[in-house]
């Protein structure tokens, strides 16, 4: 035996989840250790420190794809991590569906990580990787797909550097995962006809809900905030078609984005809230 695994044992570290366990939050896989959360997106990575106790400490980003920034600040990750661990969201080569009457069969959250096709079906794609979302009071559910080349070669980029991922995820898609759930525990939004908009640095989401059903949703990864005709794309036909007591619900990745700035302005009379909060990326990808 090892003297780590003695100490693991000692310290109680041995009875605790691994790293790579995705039954378990960060904080349960990290419990009083300091972590890095890396975002990576179209010639674009964002990362964030966070400490002992789970908490945002430094946030830094760099231009360039990622096994570049990978290269320049691999040892700065690692210097900020227990054993090299760190979480990736992918924020590119990605896409959402809303896919109805998918199976929920007891343990189809490991299921769609295993063994997909059983979920799926003729949907399933052995190309992607899959997360699901369920809404609670209907058959709809919101499928994430993310291309398997790039996971693989995100991994690869990632052992160059000493760094192994503790997690894969899609920052996007947490981010509506996490609103949507949001807005189902209140009462009074059910009864409303929202459009529900989640930015991520470069990412796009656009929900429609009407009495706590989601009814229509576009999605779209890798497009700049200054490319308008992308954008409105994918706002347009939500808008033109929204009521005029139709309400907004907009999260971005953070307070004051560009993309808030710039586009929040744009959506006429509509009522727009912004329930984007500091660090509100990070801190969704840390207590989840």
């Amino acid at each position: 035996m090892e003297f780590k695994d003695i100490k693991d044992v000692l310290t109680f570290a041995a009875f605790r989840p691994e790293a790579d366990n995705p039954k378990y939050n960060w904080a349960q896989r990290f419990p009083k250790r300091k972590s890095v959360i890396v975002n990576i997106s179209r010639g674009q990575c964002s990362w964030a420190y966070l400490d002992k106790r789970n908490q945002v400490v430094d946030v830094g980003e760099a231009a360039g794809e990622f096994a570049e920034v990978a290269g320049d600040m691999g040892s700065s990750w690692h210097a900020n991590t227990e054993d090299g661990w760190i979480g990736i969201s992918l924020n590119n080569r990605f896409i959402f569906t809303l896919e109805h009457n998918l199976s929920r069969k007891k343990g189809w959250e490991d299921e769609i990580l295993t063994n997909p096709k059983s979920i799926l079906g003729s949907k399933y794609d052995r190309t992607k990787r899959y997360a699901l979302q369920h809404n609670p009071e209907s058959s709809a559910s919101l499928l994430l797909a993310a291309d398997e080349s790039m996971i693989k070669s995100t991994e690869e980029t990632l052992r160059a550097s000493n760094l192994r991922a503790a997690r894969v995820c899609s920052g996007l898609f947490a981010m509506t995962g996490n609103l949507l759930a949001r807005l189902a525990s209140d009462p009074n939004f059910k009864q409303q006809d929202l459009l529900v908009i989640t930015w991520n640095d470069g990412a796009l989401s656009v929900l429609r809900q009407k009495a706590g059903q989601w009814q229509d949703l576009r999605c779209r990864s890798g497009i700049s905030v200054s490319d308008e005709n992308a954008i409105a794309t994918v706002l347009k036909p939500f808008v033109e078609k929204a009521d005029p007591n139709t309400r907004v619900i907009f999260m971005g990745e953070k307070q004051d984005s560009d993309f808030a700035t710039q586009y929040l302005p744009k959506l006429g009379t509509l009522n727009v809230t912004d329930v984007t909060e500091e660090n509100q990326i990070w801190n969704i990808l840390a207590n989840g």
